[in-house]
């Protein structure tokens, strides 16, 4: 195989889980056929068996290949916090929100289309082993710093607030068009403004919050 027939078939590869991602972020996980995407992608309907094996292998592979691009970002954070003591629940918070935030809005490099794929895939329970595997290196780090600057909260509440977290801001960042915005479109509009810094407002009192946990 020639340097060129390998550049090729990275660029293929590179094309077949940008459309995906984009298709999949718009219509769902199951909204989507392999056709759609070899069409989108302008690519032989065999392309997606021949690069990655199947669809649920293609979710894998986008799912990788942006969580380390989201775990690079956020990478950066976590080093300042690591080597700061006397870090705080709302600097560890910004680690977990912004670099979201930073890719929803990195429009040339199709970003924007990430946080709603991941908001599809967090919509279908089938597909969540394929989410946490692809994550938990960045997680399990992360984590870590979370549990340092909330001592007060049982492990298994921590755990229900950062998913809930998640699930929260990859719906909330990922559908600029979805059910929160609409509703503040009526009711207040621009009260989404600044939206990274009020999810971190959100998330530094969710996170602050005592629990009855007796677990």
């Amino acid at each position: 195989m020639t340097a060129t027939t390998t550049e090729i078939g990275k660029t293929t590869r590179i094309r077949l889980m940008q459309e995906a991602e984009k298709l999949f972020a718009e219509r769902g996980i199951d909204g989507v056929s392999i056709r759609d995407i070899t069409n989108e992608a302008d690519v032989s309907s065999a392309s997606i068996h021949y690069h990655f094996g199947s669809k649920a292998e293609l979710i894998a592979a986008i799912l990788d290949w942006r969580a380390a691009e989201v775990g690079a970002r956020r990478a950066t954070w976590l080093d300042q916090i690591e080597s700061n003591p006397d870090a705080s629940l709302r600097q560890v918070l910004e680690a977990f929100v912004i670099p979201t935030a930073e890719m929803a809005a990195d429009i040339e490099g199709g970003g924007q289309f990430h946080i709603g794929f991941l908001a599809a895939v967090l919509a279908n329970p089938a597909h969540m082993p394929l989410m946490i595997a692809a994550f938990e290196p960045y997680t399990h780090r992360f984590e870590i710093a979370l549990a340092r600057v909330t001592p007060h909260l049982d492990p298994n509440v921590r755990e229900l607030r950062l998913a809930l977290a998640k699930d929260m801001v990859n719906r909330v960042i990922g559908q600029p068009d979805g059910p929160v915005h609409a509703w503040l479109e009526i009711r207040a509009p621009g009260a989404d403004d600044e939206l990274p810094e009020r999810l971190i407002d959100f998330l530094t009192g969710a996170f602050s919050a005592p629990s009855d946990s007796k677990s």
